[in-house]
């Protein structure tokens, strides 16, 4: 069916459906670099009903960047299976093109689904030959056990409950208790799992100092507010072991995530306001005010990792909502994070709270130096807790500007080129 002539849309009447979108995982350096040029874009394209089938990296640059239209075309659509089928041929062809376990999953799903497609067209369908299709189906029953129990093991990984995953998988509780008992058992995973959740590689060096620093940012993804992931790797190591659960708040461009994936560690990622494109990954909670719904399972929980905005250094970078840490007065920014760590540590009863922080300086009234966390340690005064180390991770001195440089010669000054991160123990 042709596309109609390209129009523009509300950015946010765009229905995505993540079952009937052939890709696994979004590219968030591709979107970041699509915000910045949404001028020169193709336009997505939608159904009737505004579902999108094609253009998931494109719209979601467009909801970054807070554009309150994108430009589209509208193809008359006659089934959600047809939906899916578009979806895959557009993805499958151009623009960022879909990677093999995307064209796998694909082809077993349009065999499977009832699209009525024969080999020959999903071969079409996906721009690839009949005889790798045959390949995808060769074992069909065994491929859509395959694809059921990583399904499982992501959404055991990212803490969703026994019945919330029986019921995305579509399969009764004691079948996913069964599936779940082998993706959750360390020594019936690959080598490569089992190394990397033990820190056994070869190349793997232990923190053994209070000094943490690191030549440039191993992170994926790059935004506002983003602080090196090796910082929460070493947590992980220090604090945790294969399956305990990992709590971040301030997830922001979901490194955390990364790392407890590789670490084979559980996460409850959550955000006030989750990155377009992460929706997946971070879930929307504003940790100022209720914390995560983990019921049962805090017990499981041994370390929470706190990356808050910096007060005034985030000082609308986020929004202009004075709920916004970054935004408050500093007495009630304080106040704010202490409360956070004090209603945590009630859960929570065993392993570690690490708060990284970094004094303000530049952005304070009068260039004066703020020592966050020595106003949230005496914020805290929990006695169930106790500082087990302040540990220093420096930044790099490009930091600063030139201008900062001559200030800092002209009054005597010393710049702040380091950050903070402080443990707390259960006592």
């Amino acid at each position: 069916m042709a596309a109609e002539k390209v129009e523009r849309i509300p950015t946010m009447t765009v229905v995505w459906r993540e079952d009937l979108y052939p890709r696994i995982k979004p590219d968030m350096a591709v979107i970041a670099r699509y915000a910045e040029n949404l001028e020169v874009l193709p336009p997505i394209e939608v159904n009737q009903n505004n579902i999108l089938i094609d253009g998931y990296h494109r719209w979601t640059a467009h909801r970054q960047a807070n554009a309150e239209t994108v430009p589209a075309t509208v193809t008359e659509t006659a089934s959600e299976n047809e939906v899916y089928a578009l979806a895959i041929e557009r993805n499958a062809s151009h623009g960022l093109q879909l990677a093999e376990p995307d064209k796998r999953q694909a082809a077993i799903r349009l065999y499977a689904s009832g699209t009525g497609l024969d080999k020959d067209r999903i071969a079409q369908v996906l721009s690839v030959s009949r005889r790798t299709v045959s390949g995808y189906l060769s074992d069909i029953d065994k491929q859509l056990r395959e694809q059921r129990r990583e399904t499982i093991s992501a959404m055991w990984l990212a803490c969703y409950t026994q019945e919330e995953i029986a019921d995305a998988v579509g399969v009764d509780r004691t079948t996913t208790s069964r599936d779940l008992e082998e993706v959750c058992n360390l020594a019936m995973l690959p080598k490569s799992t089992q190394l990397s959740a033990t820190y056994s590689e070869p190349d793997w060096t232990p923190p053994i100092y209070n000094l943490w620093t690191f030549a440039k940012l191993s992170n994926a993804t790059r935004h506002f507010g983003n602080s090196e992931q090796r910082i929460l790797d070493n947590l992980l190591y220090l604090y945790t072991e294969p399956g305990d659960i990992v709590i971040d708040p301030f997830a922001g461009g979901a490194s955390t995530v990364d790392v407890c994936k590789r670490r084979f560690r559980r996460y409850w990622a959550s955000d006030r306001n989750p990155k377009p494109g992460l929706e997946n990954e971070v879930r929307q909670l504003d940790i100022a005010t209720e914390l995560p719904p983990l019921h049962k399972r805090w017990s499981e929980v041994t370390l929470t990792y706190l990356d808050p905005p910096y007060w005034r250094q985030a000082a609308g970078e986020y929004s202009d909502d004075p709920r916004d840490l970054g935004n408050m007065p500093l007495m009630r920014f304080t106040e704010a994070l202490a409360d956070i760590i004090r209603r945590i540590s009630d859960k929570q009863s065993r392993g570690a709270i690490a708060m990284l922080m970094q004094p303000t300086q530049w952005r304070a009234d009068d260039r004066r130096f703020t020592d966050h966390i020595f106003d949230v340690i005496q914020a805290v005064g929990n006695s169930r807790l106790r500082v087990a180390n302040r540990v220093s991770c420096p930044y790099a001195t490009e930091q600063c500007t030139p201008q900062m440089v001559d200030w800092a010669k002209e009054n005597k000054q010393l710049l702040v080129l380091t950050r903070e991160l402080v443990i707390w123990e259960f006592a």
